[in-house]
Formats: C-alpha cells, sequence, structure tokens
C-alpha cells in the first residue's frame, strides 16, 4: 500500500474541476489523509466502494489510479466544482489499468521473527560464520546433530497475539519452519521424533511461503520437534528460554523485545545432511496473520 501511494503523490497532476469532490469519502466537501488511505485499499482490491463513492468518478463500481490521482490533488488543493448540467451525467473518464500484484505485494503483517539461529549442545548461542551472497547468515556445524534451532518473534503491525502452536493436526501451525534438504531419514509420518520410532522430515525444495496448507504435514513434523519445558509443541516465554549465556541464565538471544521463543534440539535422528540446508521460518498470529520469512542456512561440514 505504501508503495502504491507514494506513485500516487509523484504522479498527481493538476486536473479539472469535477462535480463532485473526488476522495472526499465522509461528505464534508474535504479530502483527509485517512480518505486517501482508504482510496489506496479500495485500488488494491480491498473492501467496497461503498465505504468512499465519490472515488469511483466513471460508475464502474472500481477505483483507478487516474482517479486516485484526482483525490491526490483535492487533498492538495483543496475542491473545486463544476456545475453539470441538470440531465447530464459526468463524461466517462478512461479507465486506468490496475497496478499488478507483483509490484504491490500484500504486506506480511503477523509476527515479527527477532532472531533465528543455532545454539551449540550446551544452549550458548554460536554466532554465523558468515552469510551467502542474498545476506542469508550461514551457521558451520562440524555435525548435522547436537545443536538446537531457535526462533524467537514478537508482534507484528496487526497487533494481534503471536500464535503459540507448533503443531496443528491437519493444518498448518503457527510456527512454520521448512528444510531444503531431508533432515534424518526424510521420513514422511508425521511427528515420528520419539520411540519407538525415529523419522525425519522430508524436504521442501525450493521452499514454498505462498501457500503453507500444500505442505501442511511437512510443517508440523518439523513443528513438532519445537517444544517448550515441557515436550509440548509450542512456544516458551524468555522466563522459560533456551539460550544459555555466560551469566549461567537462560532466556532470549533478542532480549526483552521477543515475546515468545521456540526452539528445537537436533537429534542424530533428525540429522543434517552434509553441505548447505537452507531453512526457512515464518510466524503466524492468532488471527492467522503470517509476518515475513526469516532464513539461515546450516552448514555442515564433511
Amino acid at each position: 500500500m505504501r508503495v502504491l501511494l507514494t506513485l500516487v503523490l509523484c504522479a498527481a497532476i493538476a486536473v479539472p474541476a469535477s462535480a463532485v469532490c473526488v476522495g472526499d469519502c465522509g461528505g464534508d466537501d474535504e479530502v483527509a489523509v485517512n480518505e486517501l488511505v482508504i482510496g489506496v485499499g479500495l485500488a488494491l482490491g480491498g473492501g467496497s466502494i461503498a465505504a468512499c463513492p465519490s472515488l469511483d468518478m466513471n460508475g464502474n463500481g472500481e477505483v483507478a489510479i487516474g482517479e486516485l490521482v484526482t483525490a491526490v490533488n483535492n487533498l492538495l488543493a483543496g475542491c473545486e466544482h463544476e456545475p453539470t448540467p441538470t440531465g447530464s451525467r459526468p463524461a466517462t473518464a478512461t479507465r486506468t489499468a490496475r497496478p499488478s500484484p507483483t509490484i504491490t505485494p500484500t504486506p506480511a503483517i503477523g509476527p515479527e521473527i527477532l532472531f533465528f539461529g543455532v545454539t551449540s549442545a550446551d544452549d550458548t548461542y554460536q554466532p554465523p560464520t558468515g552469510t551467502d551472497p542474498q545476506g542469508i547468515p550461514i551457521y558451520e556445524r562440524p555435525f548435522g546433530f547436537g545443536f538446537s534451532l531457535v526462533v524467537e518473534a514478537r508482534h507484528g503491525t496487526s497487533n494481534r497475539p503471536v500464535g503459540l502452536r507448533a503443531f496443528t493436526d491437519g493444518e498448518a501451525p503457527d510456527l512454520q519452519v521448512q528444510a531444503t534438504h531431508a533432515l534424518g531419514d526424510g521420513s514422511t509420518a508425521v511427528c515420528d521424533g520419539e520411540a519407538p520410532t525415529f523419522g525425519g522430515v522430508p524436504a521442501i525444495n525450493p521452499p514454498q511461503l505462498e501457500d503453507p496448507d500444500a505442505i501442511v504435514n511437512a510443517l508440523n513434523d518439523l513443528g513438532c520437534r519445537f517444544i517448550d519445558g515441557t515436550g509440548t509443541p509450542e512456544a516458551r516465554t524468555c522466563q522459560l528460554g533456551c539460550v544459555h549465556f555466560d551469566t549461567g541464565e537462560y532466556g532470549c538471544q533478542a532480549g526483552d523485545a521477543t515475546e515468545f521463543q521456540f526452539c528445537a534440539p537436533v537429534p542424530m535422528a533428525l540429522r543434517f545432511p552434509v553441505g548447505e540446508t537452507l531453512v526457512s521460518a515464518r510466524v503466524r498470529d492468532e488471527a492467522g496473520n503470517l509476518g515475513a520469512p526469516a532464513q539461515v542456512i546450516v552448514r555442515v561440514l564433511p
């Protein structure tokens, strides 16, 4: 939405006066910033034109860029009217193509991941050894097991609480972690991480970040390894954090800003293969909104 609003402001030019104050949603013959924001939302396909009928200059039930530009001019210079002759209708404006969804993607308003990294077998934080060309942190390990994956998050711009579930039977969980290489034996059985059957997790390559419902089983299979202090597959608070500090205390690597932490020990049965495995994580809030993904590379030495 910010990108589209910036484009509209930059495109604002002088336009002829109209019979109505385009962009005036409240009927006070003025255009306010919040009314322009409503218009941007309508242009992106969100909501009904009934929220601001004056923006629909050509009566086609939609808001186009040209109509938003007129609203911006009315915001900056005030509304000027030209009487419409009795019995006539305003001329139909040329419809402007709506922006492509690939140019203005839906913002990720769910939880923000503050930390995604690796701790050693004694639960101390292990800084990355470098980054790949895309800036993704690389965590180098001598073995593919004997460490933990840690994800820490707080609420996003939705202001809804962080979802706590790392496993939801038959549905995508709140914590959604996937790997580009099979872990352990790559078993497709879900949550086979306990005796008597210790299985692994299948690969998702390339990462699937658009439709989590398509990889529900894999998300739950890895998600159920992220356990709290009682062995339940869900988040924990920093008071029960899994990162061990030099002071002898346990907590969250990102500090007090973290609201919830997810921790997954990596045993032999869940071992990472030799080479580089890209691991992607997203967290959902209680209303179902996903946040932006975070990624790390786990590099296991030969």
